[in-house]
C-alpha cells in the first residue's frame, strides 16, 4: 500500500469494505410506506392473476397492473423473484409500488431499487433511505452534484448513516482516481461538513496508517501532521492543470494588452491555467425536495432539469487580474482560437473549460458564433455540452446573448432541455428585474424600422415603410407606395442596396413568423405583462406592435383568472366587448386570451374583429375550441363518440395523443392519453387498437368516455374522481379539439 507523498491526495491499493447491505428503518418509516398500498390503484382484478403470478418462467409475461398487484399484496415468492428481473416497472405510481415493495420485502428489494434510482435518481431516490451499506453508499455519492432532488436524498441518507458512509466511500476516496473516488471524496467533504469528522478520522484510522495519511492528503493536510476534526474542514487543493495537447500556443493568436503591446509568454499560461480550472457554480440552494410536503402523501421530487441551474463560476482572484489587463478585442479573438481548436480536436470532455471560459474571454462576435453550435449539440448527444453553453451565454448576459438564448428556447419543443433554458432565462431576466415575457419584448429587433430605413442608390433615394403585416415597400418621390423597388439604374452609385432591400424583406418575414410564434405560445402558457409595458415597450416597437394591435387581450386578476377581454383601438387605447373605451390600470396584468376562456363571449368577439376586417397573425377568436359548460366542467367524464377508423385515430396520435399499448402486454391501445401537465386528459377505446398492423385485421373503433386523471396515475382505476375543469381550458381545449377533430 502507498500513502500520498505530500504534492496531492494519496493512493491506497486494496481497501475493501466487507459490511453487508442492512435495513435501517427510522421510527415509524416502514409502517408508513406500507400503509400507500391503500393508494395504488391497480385497475380491475382478474380471477386469472394468482395463476398467473405462480409460474415463475412467466413472470415477465405480466402486465403492469398484474405487477402493481403483486407487489402490493400477490403471493409473495413470485413478488420476491420478480424483484430480483431487471425493468420489471414502467408506469407512474413507482414511488408508492416502490415504497410498498421495500417495506414489504426489505432487503430483497435492493436490485429492484437500485434499477429504479438508477433510471430516475430524482424521483424515485428516497427509496435508499432505509438501507445501509456499501452499494447504497456509492450510489448516493454521486447525487451530491445533482442540481435536482437526487441532492437532498443523499444529504438525508449521508445524515442516517455517517459511519456506514465512511466505512464504504473512505476505500474509494483513496483509491485510484475516477470518477468513483471523485464522488466518494465529495460524500467525505459533505460528512465532514456537517459534522461528522470525529468518525472520518476514526474510520480512517481502521483501516491503516496509510489510509489515515491518505485521508489526511484528501483533505489538504501536510504530511507528518495530525488528522483533526477541525482539518477536514478544509477543502482539497486544486489539482494543478495540464496543458492542453490540441492548442499549443503557437497556434494561437497573440494575446495583447490594453495598453498596447503583446501579454508576456508567463502571463498568458498563468491565464490559461486558471481558465482551465473553471467549472458550472455548485449547485444552487436550497436543495428541492420534500419527504413530507403539506397536503400530500407523495413525496416532492424536482427533477435535475427543472432545478435552478447554475452559471460559471467566478475567476480566481488572479486570473481575474489578468483578464483585466487584456484588450477586449484580442481577449476575444484569442478565445474564439481556442474554442475553434477544441471544436477541430472533437470537442475533447476533459477540455470543455473552453466552452466555459468564453464567459470571460468573448464579445458579442463570440456569442454569435455559439449560438449555432448550441442549436446542433443536443441533436448529436452533446448534452453537457449545450448545458455549460447555455450556462455561459446566461453568465454573459448581454443583450445578443440573452436573443440567442431566447432563440434557442423558442425553437425548442419541450422537454428536458428547454426546462433548464427557461430557468437559465427566468434568472437572466430576474436579474434585470424582468419576467422572460418583458425581457423577449425588450430585445426583440427592429432591423433598423424604429430608426427610418432608406433605399439609397446614391443620387436616387427612397424612404422604406412596412405594411400591417410588416411586408416592406418603398415610396416614390410623389408620396405613392410603389408595389416593387425601382431597380437601380447606370448612375445609380449604389446598385447593392437593390439587394438589401431584398435581404431586408426576407429578414422581416423571418422575424415575424418567429414572433408570431411566440406570441402564439404565450397564449398558451398564459404569459402576461404589466399593461404600462404593453403600452410603453410593445406598442411602439415596429414589428411587435403590428402583431399585437391584430390580437384580442385579456386582463386576469392574481389568481390568473380572466377578467375581461379587450381590444387594442386604432388609436392606442382598449376598448371591450361593447366597443366602449376600457380604463386600465399600469399594473394590471394582461394576456392574449385563449379562445376557451371566452365563453358565450366568443361569437361577439370573433364578429367584432370581422367587422373591423381584422386579420389576425395567427388563429386565435376564429379558433377552433372546445368550451365546456358549467355542468360539464363539474362532470368527472364526457360522452365519447363513433364509430372511428383506425386511420382516422392515427390522427389524434400524430400531434400528440399517445396509445397506453406498449406499457401493456397485451400489446393493444385501450386507452388514449394526452398530458396537460398534472393533469392527463383520457379517451378509453373499445375494443382497443392493436399497437402492430402485421397480419391483424383491423376493426372500428369507439371512444367510449373522455375522462381526466392525475398525471403521476396509470389511468387504471374504475372510479372517476377528477372534475374536468381541473384542466386549465386553454391546453384542454387544444387536446380535445384534436380528438373531435375525427369526427368530421
Amino acid at each position: 500500500m502507498a500513502a500520498g507523498n505530500g504534492r496531492g491526495p494519496g493512493v491506497v491499493h486494496g481497501l475493501v469494505c466487507a459490511d453487508e447491505t442492512v435495513m435501517a428503518w427510522a421510527d415509524g418509516e416502514r409502517e408508513h410506506w406500507l400503509s400507500r398500498a391503500a393508494a395504488i390503484d391497480h385497475g380491475r382484478e382478474e380471477a386469472g392473476w394468482g395463476k398467473a403470478a405462480t409460474g415463475a418462467d412467466r413472470l415477465s409475461d405480466l402486465s403492469p397492473m398484474q405487477i402493481s398487484w403483486l407487489f402490493v399484496k400477490g403471493p409473495e415468492a413470485s413478488a420476491r423473484a420478480l424483484l430480483q428481473k431487471p425493468r420489471v416497472l414502467r408506469h407512474r405510481q413507482r414511488i408508492d409500488v416502490g415504497r410498498v415493495a421495500v417495506a414489504r420485502f426489505e432487503r430483497d428489494a435492493l436490485v429492484f431499487v437500485l434499477e429504479e434510482v438508477g433510471e430516475d435518481a430524482d424521483g424515485l431516490g428516497l427509496l435508499m433511505l432505509p438501507f445501509r451499506g456499501p452499494e447504497p453508499a456509492r450510489v448516493i455519492a454521486g447525487w451530491l452534484r445533482h442540481l435536482g432532488s437526487a441532492r437532498l436524498w443523499a444529504r438525508l441518507w449521508l445524515q442516517r448513516h455517517p459511519e456506514a458512509a465512511a466505512r464504504a466511500l473512505i476505500p474509494a476516496a483513496v483509491g485510484k482516481p475516477s470518477r468513483v473516488r471523485q464522488n466518494a471524496e465529495e460524500a467525505l467533504r459533505h460528512l465532514a461538513a456537517i459534522g461528522h469528522g470525529p468518525i472520518l478520522i476514526k474510520t480512517a484510522r481502521g483501516y491503516g496508517e496509510s489510509a489515515l495519511a491518505a485521508v489526511g492528503a484528501l483533505f489538504g493536510v501536510p504530511p507528518g501532521e495530525e488528522l483533526t476534526p477541525e482539518s477536514v474542514l478544509s477543502l482539497v487543493p486544486s489539482k494543478k492543470a495540464k496543458a492542453s495537447q490540441w492548442s499549443p500556443p503557437a497556434m494561437l493568436p497573440e494575446l495583447r494588452l490594453a495598453g498596447g503591446g503583446p501579454m508576456a509568454e508567463s502571463d498568458v499560461a498563468r491565464l490559461i491555467d486558471g481558465l482551465m480550472r473553471l467549472r458550472l457554480e455548485d449547485p444552487p440552494e436550497p436543495a428541492p425536495g420534500d419527504l413530507h410536503p403539506p397536503g400530500s402523501d407523495l413525496p416532492l421530487a424536482v427533477p435535475s432539469a427543472e432545478a435552478a441551474q447554475p452559471l460559471v463560476a467566478p475567476l480566481d482572484p488572479e486570473t481575474e487580474k489578468l483578464i483585466a489587463r487584456s484588450d477586449p478585442a484580442s481577449r476575444a479573438e484569442y478565445g474564439r482560437a481556442l474554442l475553434d481548436a477544441w471544436l477541430s480536436a472533437d470537442m475533447p470532455a476533459a477540455e470543455a473549460w473552453v466552452v466555459l471560459a468564453q464567459a470571460y474571454l468573448g464579445d458579442d462576435a463570440t456569442m454569435d458564433r455559439f449560438e449555432p453550435l448550441l442549436r446542433s449539440w443536443p441533436a448529436k448527444s452533446r448534452y453537457a455540452r449545450a448545458i455549460d453553453g447555455y450556462a455561459m451565454l446566461s453568465t454573459v448576459a448581454s443583450d445578443v446573448a440573452l436573443r440567442h438564448l431566447l432563440a434557442i428556447e423558442e425553437r425548442m419543443s419541450g422537454g428536458a432541455t428547454n426546462d433548464r433554458v427557461l430557468d437559465y432565462l427566468t434568472r437572466a431576466s430576474a436579474r434585470r428585474g424582468r419576467t422572460v415575457t418583458e425581457l423577449a419584448d425588450r430585445l426583440a429587433i427592429t432591423h433598423g424600422l424604429d430608426a427610418g430605413l432608406t433605399l439609397d442608390y446614391g443620387p436616387r433615394r427612397f424612404a422604406v415603410g412596412t405594411d400591417d403585416h410588416l411586408t416592406p415597400h418603398v415610396v416614390g418621390a410623389d408620396g405613392r407606395i410603389l408595389a416593387r423597388p425601382p431597380r437601380p439604374g447606370v448612375r445609380d452609385t449604389n446598385p447593392g442596396a437593390y439587394q438589401w432591400f431584398l435581404q431586408l424583406k426576407k429578414d422581416l418575414r423571418a422575424t415575424a413568423a418567429a414572433q408570431i410564434a411566440r406570441f402564439e405560445r404565450e397564449m398558451l402558457a398564459h404569459r402576461l405583462r404589466p399593461a404600462w409595458h404593453l403600452a410603453e415597450v410593445v406598442l411602439p416597437h415596429p414589428i411587435l406592435g403590428r402583431i399585437t394591435r391584430r390580437l384580442l387581450w385579456g386582463e386576469y386578476d392574481g389568481s390568473g383568472n380572466l377578467i375581461r377581454a379587450l381590444r387594442i383601438a386604432e388609436d392606442g387605447t382598449f376598448a371591450d366587448i361593447d366597443d366602449a373605451v376600457a380604463v386600465v390600470d399600469g399594473a394590471a396584468q394582461l394576456g392574449i386570451v385563449h379562445p376557451a376562456l371566452l365563453g358565450a363571449d366568443l361569437p361577439e368577439w370573433a364578429q367584432i374583429f370581422g367587422d373591423y376586417e381584422i386579420l389576425q397573425p395567427f388563429p386565435q377568436v376564429h379558433r377552433p375550441a372546445v368550451v365546456l359548460t358549467e355542468a360539464e366542467r363539474a362532470a368527472t367524464s364526457l360522452p365519447g363518440f363513433g364509430p372511428v377508423t383506425p386511420d382516422q385515430l392515427a390522427q389524434p396520435r400524430n400531434r400528440g395523443w399517445e396509445g397506453n399499448g406498449y406499457h401493456d402486454s397485451s400489446y393493444v391501445h385501450t386507452q388514449l392519453t394526452y398530458r396537460l401537465g398534472d393533469t392527463t386528459v383520457i379517451a378509453e377505446l373499445e375494443p382497443g387498437l392493436p399497437t402492430s398492423t402485421y397480419n391483424v385485421t383491423l376493426t372500428d373503433q369507439r371512444i367510449s368516455e373522455i375522462w381526466v386523471d392525475d398525471s403521476r396515475s396509470d389511468h387504471w382505476q374504475r372510479a372517476r374522481v377528477t372534475p374536468m375543469g381541473a384542466c386549465d381550458p386553454a391546453a384542454l381545449s387544444e387536446a380535445l379539439v384534436e380528438l373531435y377533430a375525427i369526427r368530421g
